[in-house]
């Protein structure tokens, strides 16, 4: 490993690397797989648990058949699951148990109960925007104070929960995600409120379940859940509790940032706003290819069984980190990847929402909540632009990339 990979490796963990890793991807994407990148999955809390250290894959060639390779790279995250903090559903599962968790989640969590909140958020999206102007005025504010807002209370509306639980999900995910900075007891009790949280509402959920109806029935995803079945096999309790925590932890953080993400584009890029607004059709494609351009970064595996990858020797028991960040700026693939794209013919081959076992059961909500945003962002403002004040993204954390602050100029 040359000297000049080794610092690129090492500057990827720090703020400036975190804030904007894409050049450095651009250094590492012909040396890899990289050995020796060190860092913290999900859910573990730096400080009381150790850091792993893994293969970085950084070329898309090499994540798409790592991401595809189920049974060679494994989800199982042995330092999550003995961490204090709360094992994920789906996430951090291999086939056969994967397999079998995500049909019976997959009735509860269908197209159609996600469609349910389409004309919710149609509804709700305005009037937050009317909120956040007398909240704000005209002109310059930061968007990111709106941006958190709308996957929270979707979550809330989809859980059937109390409309006030949406102001904690936030922290409770910008702690499990390791996007905010934390002491380690401050991390751990922040997991331990949202679990007991969780498990409360499921109880109470339980006592009132239904057996007499149809899933898609039921007024809410959580008993939704407890109702799922599949050769006479259903979720316990403690399942649905895992699966909450998963959609608020992986889920709500994750569209925020790609809210603030997509603002951000259609300030940056007027000529693309304008396109948008003569022609709305196109809102799915804008929202792939900001994704693209601004999505999750990576992902940990790790190898069970010795494999070869371009020369590299990965050993049984070894971590492997997934940079689909890289992945989707990789030239190979995406012809002038920095650049957004409305017309690029292979936006759908993007991988910001993962890809085969593992591919994002929540993209569909995310791709519902960020369009109602655009389209209200849209229908409200007849200026959409960048402010002078200087914008600030996350710097905690590889694993998202997103803003923290965006002042941006908003007027009817």
């Amino acid at each position: 490993m040359t000297l000049t990979t080794a610092s690129a490796l090492h500057q990827l963990t720090t703020p400036e690397g975190i804030a904007n890793p894409y050049p450095l991807y651009e250094q590492l994407r012909d040396s890899s797989p990289v050995p020796g990148y060190r860092d913290w999955p999900p859910g573990t809390v730096p400080g009381a648990d150790e850091p792993v250290t893994a293969w970085a894959l950084f070329r898309y060639d090499q994540v798409l058949a790592a991401a595809r390779d189920s049974e060679t790279f494994s989800s199982r995250d042995p330092i999550q699951e003995a961490s204090s903090a709360p094992s994920l559903m789906l996430v951090n599962t291999d086939a056969p148990a994967h397999t079998a968790e995500r049909k019976l989640v997959s009735q509860a969590f269908s197209p159609r109960r996600i469609r349910r909140l389409e004309n919710w958020l149609d509804e709700l999206v305005p009037i937050l925007l009317a909120e956040f102007d007398d909240r704000t005025g005209d002109g310059d504010r930061d968007v990111m104070e709106f941006a958190d807002e709308v996957p929270t209370r979707a979550m809330v509306r989809l859980l059937g929960l109390p409309e006030g639980d949406h102001v904690r999900f936030k922290n409770w995910a910008n702690a499990f995600m390791l996007s905010s900075a934390m002491t380690p007891e401050e991390r751990m009790a922040s997991n331990f409120e949202m679990v007991t949280a969780f498990t409360e509402r499921v109880t109470e959920k339980l006592a009132r379940v239904d057996d007499s109806q149809d899933i898609e029935d039921a007024e809410d995803l959580i008993s939704a859940l407890l109702r799922a079945e599949l050769d006479g096999q259903r979720l316990t309790p403690e399942q649905v509790v895992r699966f909450c925590v998963t959609l608020v932890v992986a889920g709500s953080e994750t569209t925020t940032y790609l809210i603030g993400s997509v603002l951000d584009a259609m300030a940056r890029e007027p000529a693309v706003t304008a396109r948008l607004r003569a022609d709305r059709s196109l809102l799915s494609t804008f929202i792939e290819e900001v994704a693209r351009l601004t999505g999750p970064n990576r992902l940990f595996r790790i190898a069970t069984r010795d494999v070869e990858i371009d020369g590299a020797k990965i050993r049984k028991g070894e971590w492997v980190a997934l940079f689909f960040g890289s992945a989707n700026h990789d030239p190979a693939v995406f012809e002038d990847p920095a650049r957004l794209d409305l017309d690029r013919p292979n936006i759908r081959q993007q991988l910001a929402f993962g890809h085969g076992l593992h591919f994002c059961l929540g993209a569909p909500l995310a791709r519902l909540e960020v369009q109602s945003i655009v389209n209200a962002v849209l229908d409200r403002y007849s200026v959409i632009g960048l402010s002078e004040e200087p914008a600030e993204r996350q710097t905690a954390s590889l694993l998202t990339h997103g803003f923290v602050r965006l002042p941006m100029q908003l007027s009817r």
